[in-house]
């Protein structure tokens, strides 16, 4: 069943709010989502944020990788629209990062330069999780990405 959450997103007094899906990820898991607001300081919130929630899975190790990909597609879509949901979730040793913009276009690996300041979050994408994509919704698109928790981390937290 999908939801859906009224996300003041209008830059411009007056404007009507955008509609953003949230949409639970893939399975039954410990999930938790978050709405991202258009604010500098929301990219450096959401990594805190997700290094307590994994912390608090008991997968706080694996954190580091997690944390920068999260800042990776977080930052796109704080870049290119005009608010998230962001939701994480764990199953098994499955570890799932959706985020949900209002911006229609799906990411493009493109090529950087050796000057470029951005450009390189797709290939972080591909050497760090174990899988990555992206599909559009009626509201604009979802990007994603996968990565494995270790299993003594899991099995720590099991026991």
């Amino acid at each position: 069943m999908m939801r859906l959450a009224e996300v003041q997103t209008s830059r411009e007094p007056g404007q009507a709010p955008v509609s953003l899906h949230i949409r639970p990820a893939w399975h039954r898991g410990t999930r938790v989502s978050w709405v991202l607001l258009p604010d500098p300081a929301t990219v450096p919130k959401t990594r805190r944020r997700v290094r307590r929630e994994l912390a608090a899975w008991g997968v706080g190790e694996h954190g580091d990788v997690v944390e920068l990909l999260v800042s990776e597609v977080v930052t796109n879509a704080m870049r290119h629209s005009w608010g998230a949901v962001m939701t994480i979730s764990i199953e098994g040793a499955t570890l799932r990062c959706e985020v949900q913009d209002t911006n229609p276009a799906l990411p493009q690996v493109c090529s950087a330069h050796e000057g470029d300041e951005g450009g390189r979050g797709m290939y972080l994408m591909e050497a760090l999780s174990d899988s990555w994509g992206s599909y559009r919704v009626p509201a604009g698109k979802v990007v994603w990405f996968e990565t494995t928790c270790p299993a003594e981390a899991l099995a720590a937290a099991a026991g």
